[in-house]
């Protein structure tokens, strides 16, 4: 909302156009911020599971953010990445969407966990809260078991510990 939507919905007001583009200048996606800003090419963490990757709409799409997760996952010590078939596809959270349209929600939910569980993977991990408490609540109603972590707890070190509401191994 702050880098893409608030300079354009504020382009027409003089008062706050500019006060729009400046704060969405210094405004960042967590992985962009580190890899494309800060110069990170790698992080001290291990985590020996294979992980699918989930690109949330608002990173891949509205903003160009593919690479620079899977990079820093990448350098994470025992980490397998796994592809999704279909990466580009929507989790169906989308906010609003998912209270509006809640079955095609769930269905779309449906449909990216079948990819997940597709590739093989131990664990699925993405850079968005509201996708992956979608899609996390999801697996919890199907009884599905494949844990869930934000990518920025994986690249911390914390990628082996159990979530909350996990038992532990």
């Amino acid at each position: 909302m702050i880098r893409v939507h608030y300079p354009r919905m504020l382009a027409d007001d003089e008062s706050w156009a500019k006060r729009a583009a400046a704060l969405a200048a210094k405004t960042h996606e967590l992985f962009s911020f580190l890899v494309n800003v800060r110069g990170v090419t790698a992080v001290a963490a291990t985590c020996r599971s294979s992980v699918a990757y989930h690109d949330s709409c608002s990173s891949l799409r509205e903003m160009g953010i593919r690479d620079e997760p899977r990079r820093l996952l990448s350098s994470v010590d025992g980490l397998s990445l796994c592809e999704l078939k279909e990466p580009q596809t929507c989790c169906g959270f989308g906010g609003f969407f998912s209270v509006k349209y809640p079955d095609v929600s769930a269905r779309m939910a449906d449909d990216k966990i079948a990819d997940a569980l597709s590739t093989g993977a131990e664990m699925l991990v993405g850079g968005d809260l509201g996708c992956l408490l979608h899609l996390s609540g999801r697996m919890a109603r199907r009884r599905e078991r494949l844990p869930v972590r934000h990518a920025a707890e994986v690249m911390a070190g914390f990628g082996s510990q159990p979530a909350i509401g996990e038992e532990k191994p």
